[in-house]
């Protein structure tokens, strides 16, 4: 008896000390840094939709630019540097407070669609990928737009961005583009 309960605990020590693999890399939160902060001027990587968690249980619709609005207007004094706070909302979901987001700091409030997010969970990531995108004449993979209703086009976004999935906008003819994070931050590879 005295094997198996230190066994457990040997196992549930092992279990727990595991880190969770991050959202973003070191280097990717480094290039989401604002460089040029003496110029007030939007870095190249701005245009990329990261989202963050609210204190009313939604999820916000940003950029790095209005996150370091945000941490220079009202969370400079919880982190010691912008990069500390990415990594704390980027990583850690650290919970934003919903109050402090005017409008020049977000794009879109939304809460999941629950729809979604059973679907989700019953097919796993692997087959909702496979759902939800399409191969182009070009070989691009495309968000299937066809099936997203526009109350569930955000939860297939997020769900997505939550497994290293970003979305290239193409306005001009209206694709939406399914990119792995790596090779956003990295198109070399």
């Amino acid at each position: 008896m005295k094997k198996i309960l230190t066994l457990l605990i040997l196992l549930f020590i092992i279990l727990s000390c595991e880190k969770k693999e991050d959202n973003f890399s070191d280097e990717m939160i480094e290039k989401l840094v604002i460089h040029n902060e003496i110029n007030d001027l939007p870095p190249p990587n701005s245009f990329l939709d990261l989202y963050v968690l609210t204190d009313n249980n939604e999820i916000m619709s940003t950029d790095n630019y209005s996150l370091y609005k945000l941490y220079n207007a009202y969370y400079y004094k919880n982190f010691k540097n912008f990069k500390e706070f990415l990594e704390e909302v980027l990583n850690q979901n650290h919970v934003i407070e919903k109050r402090f987001f005017k409008h020049k700091f977000y794009l879109n409030s939304f809460k999941l669609n629950r729809n979604i997010e059973k679907k989700y969970s019953e097919i796993g990531f692997d087959e909702f990928l496979k759902k939800y995108s399409e191969k182009t004449a070009s070989n691009r993979t495309k968000l299937k737009k066809t099936i997203i209703n526009e109350n569930e086009y955000l939860t297939v976004v997020y769900l997505l961005y939550k497994n290293k999935y970003d979305i290239s906008r193409d306005c001009y003819i209206g694709n939406d583009y399914i990119i792995k994070r790596e090779d956003y931050f990295n198109p070399s590879k």
